[in-house]
């Protein structure tokens, strides 16, 4: 997927976020300005989608670390530990380990990854100090974003060069995370700002049950550069990074069709990744922005069943202006190449080896003024991927301003997920026994190379009411039809020779023979009682109903309910007590997953800081604490154990200079 140059106008000339949102208004909190929904600036209340920006200070106040659990704070979003360094997250729906339709960016620079289709959330490591928000768009993006934006993008904006001058050093000590810290100076010459930083982590093991340690610990360093150039008509955007991410994520591997051998779940993870990303823009007279953007990355992923490289190069550039009176126009295009290099093992291989895949796209999107207080928005994006052919993704935008403190909206969209190079050419040996005469029989899957494109279309509508200066209420409606979903099809079996001994393998292809349906709502509210208590609660529910092809014959398809709960919400209290003191409280109930055995449960976190002065800070940090452990994902399908995960506590000290 390209597009991500609109992130440019999140990180220069946007209107500055409140320092502290537990003493912003209900005012400011809807005034927030964002860019992933439209490609350009926009109140998040005027936008004509579901949306929440979870900012700095929500982050700062949660206590949190890592950045797959960060986004466990936003309404509507799922996310699930599988294990001690394992994720699966996703948003209405279709959750595994990885997460097919759910587009992810780092400053406008897509982690998207080709290969198995998703995020690879344990190598993610990003300074949590300089994140400035995180925008989350629930629903199609595929015509801003182009594909594999079919249930939503999440776009983390850091913070600019300027906004961090000074120095932050962070010490902390956990029960589950372990050791942990970074450090981070900026500075500034002239008109040029700068930031370095480092962060590295320990974090502990999850619990095969009530007392026994699983043995998948991690070990992570990231070391990161940004400069920023700024002159009254241009800005220019320099950063890099460096990552390096040593975890044992408990695989299941067969190491052979020798049954007597039995599949291991020991090996570690290995990852290696670099990233550079330029971007300029220009401001003219007028207001009409251009920009353009190029990132670079490469990684390289040692694993216990495959060696994989990957390697992108990415351009992309965007027009915004005015035209006439009534209309509001961004248009835009971009290229990406990337290479894949993915070396197997028995237990996993790719055909081929080697993939090169190059996109091309083109976009626009007018928004059109119909009446004083009605707008509506017409757009789509076009891809050519040499991989899975084009692509072809409108959506059409409806915003009534009903009064100046209410809006109502709708929308629909047709989205796209693009074969990955697993749902095409992988192949998985996943167990192996003797059949009653002794010959070893082996069990695999297998790609298909006639996999097709999965294809969305989804309807909503939403309400928005800011209620006086001390409350405000979100409510999204959608409905939604996917087409040519995954399905496991029995294919002949097949005798083979090699590797030795001789065996009877029996394999099951991926096919596209699954439609399915969709239907939900989510409501987030806010409330300020008084100045210096604040409270967030959110409601989502969603159902999805499978609709099998006559000619499956995977019957647990039949089944399917997207490793989703039913029923989730989640309820958040911040308070300062004088000045020195923040106490922050947080409640997360999640539904039964049905399909994977999961029960319910409940979470709760809490947070005390204490501001010993104006330059140290101690914070202590509980997660969990309403079990001693519990599961919230399983293993099955994803070639990983899945385990417990224990109530923990962490103390850290935050020096700012």
């Amino acid at each position: 997927t390209t597009g991500p140059a609109a992130d440019a106008l999140a990180q220069t000339p946007v209107k500055p976020t409140p320092p502290d949102l537990v003493h912003a208004s209900i005012e400011e909190l809807m005034n927030l300005e964002i860019t992933s929904a439209s490609r350009k600036e926009q109140r998040a209340q005027d936008v004509a989608a579901a949306v929440y920006v979870l900012t700095a200070d929500e982050i700062h106040r949660s206590g949190i670390q890592t950045l797959p659990e960060l986004l466990r704070l936003v309404p509507g979003v799922q996310v699930s530990r599988i294990n001690a360094n394992r994720w699966a997250i996703s948003v209405r729906g279709f959750n595994d380990l990885y997460t097919n339709k759910l587009l992810v960016l780092v400053d406008g620079r897509s982690i998207f990854n080709r290969l198995f289709s998703g995020v690879l959330w344990d190598a993610e490591e990003l300074l949590v100090e300089d994140i400035d928000h995180i925008e989350v768009v629930r629903g199609p993006g595929g015509a801003t974003w182009g594909v594999n934006a079919v249930n939503g993008v999440i776009n983390i904006v850091t913070k600019s060069a300027g906004a961090t001058q000074g120095a932050v050093v962070r010490v902390g000590k956990g029960t589950f995370d372990g050791t942990h810290g970074a450090v981070r100076y900026g500075g500034s010459l002239g008109n040029l700002a700068y930031r370095v930083s480092s962060q590295w982590s320990a974090r502990n093991d999850s619990l095969l049950d009530g007392s026994t340690r699983a043995n998948d610990n991690s070990t992570g360093l990231t070391n990161a550069l940004r400069l920023d150039w700024t002159r009254p008509a241009d800005a220019v955007m320099a950063q890099g990074s460096f990552s390096t991410n040593h975890s044992k994520p408990l695989w299941n591997t067969l190491l052979g069709p020798q049954p007597e051998i039995r599949p291991t779940i020991e090996g570690t993870s290995d990852t290696h990744a670099a990233a550079v990303l330029g971007r300029w823009t220009h401001s003219r007279a007028d207001g009409a922005t251009f920009q353009l953007q190029a990132f670079a990355t490469t990684r390289r992923r040692i694993d216990a069943h495959v060696d994989y490289t990957e390697r992108i190069a990415d351009i992309d550039a965007q027009y915004h202006t005015k035209f006439g009176a009534r209309h509001d126009l961004v248009f835009g295009g971009g290229y990406r190449d990337r290479d894949d290099r993915a070396i197997g093992t028995y237990a996993y291989s790719v055909t081929p080896e080697d993939s090169e895949t190059t996109i091309l796209n083109a976009f626009a999107q007018d928004e059109i003024a119909v009446a004083s207080r009605v707008k509506v928005t017409l757009g789509s994006k076009v891809e050519r991927d040499s991989f899975s052919g084009w692509t072809f993704q409108p959506t059409a935008r409806a915003m009534w301003e009903v009064t100046p403190h209410q809006r109502a909206w709708a929308a629909v969209s047709q989205a796209v997920r693009a074969p990955s190079l697993n749902d095409r050419g992988f192949l998985v040996h996943f167990a192996a026994f003797r059949n009653r005469a002794g010959v070893p029989v082996v069990l695999g899957l297998v790609g298909n190379p006639n996999y097709r494109t999965e294809q969305f279309l989804d309807a909503e509508a939403g309400y928005r009411h800011e209620i006086g200066s001390v409350a405000a209420i979100d409510v999204v409606a959608f409905r939604g039809r996917y087409k040519y979903l995954e399905t496991s099809e029995p294919v002949a079996p097949v005798f083979e020779s090699t590797p030795e001994p001789a065996h009877l393998f029996i394999p099951t292809r991926l096919d596209n023979l699954l439609n399915a349906q969709t239907a939900g709502v989510e409501i987030a509210a806010h409330w300020t009682p008084v100045s210096w208590w604040h409270f967030d609660g959110s409601y989502s529910g969603l159902r999805i109903t499978p609709h099998l092809d006559p000619a499956s014959q995977d019957t647990s398809a039949a089944l399917f309910d997207g490793n989703a709960p039913t029923h989730q919400w989640q309820l958040h209290s911040s308070a300062w007590l004088g000045r020195r003191v923040e106490i922050d409280a947080a409640l997360f109930q999640v539904g039964r997953l049905r399909e994977l055995a999961i029960p319910s449960y409940l979470r709760a976190d809490a947070r005390v800081e204490f501001k010993v002065n104006d330059r140290l800070s101690a914070v202590a940090t509980g997660q969990n604490l309403t079990d001693r452990v519990h599961e919230e994902f399983s293993g099955v399908g994803s070639g990983f154990q899945s385990t417990f995960i224990p109530r923990s506590a962490s103390f850290q000290l935050v020096w700012r200079y």
